[in-house]
């Protein structure tokens, strides 16, 4: 029960996450630009909604991009640390040496 903790933590489905909410947030910051540029040319709208909602997606791909960055660099890490500790295949012991039923001074 004692694995180690690269196992435990589920960093593919938290890079797969991460990596879609930058990829939404970087689709996001593209169409806030193209209607940025179509709200400069028709001067109708009212452009502080989309630079407030700008300022947002350019955070959250910000702050996405970098904790992916870093979620990828600790499973880099974590995985060649464990790959260190892990030893080759074992037998398990079923029972201790000196549980056995007779000692070597009675053989």
């Amino acid at each position: 029960m004692n694995r180690p903790l690269v196992d435990r933590i589920p960093f593919a489905k938290i890079v797969t996450v991460l990596a879609i909410i930058f990829g939404i947030a970087l689709g996001l910051c593209g169409l806030n630009g193209v209607l940025m540029a179509i709200i400069k040319s028709n001067e109708e709208f009212g452009a502080p909604l989309l630079v407030t909602t700008g300022i947002v997606e350019i955070g959250g791909m910000l702050l996405s991009g970098v904790c992916l960055v870093l979620t990828v660099i600790a499973w880099v890490i974590l995985s060649a640390v464990g790959s260190f500790s892990r030893s080759g295949a074992e037998p398990q012991k079923l029972f201790d040496e000196e549980s056995n039923t007779g000692s070597k001074d009675e053989l």
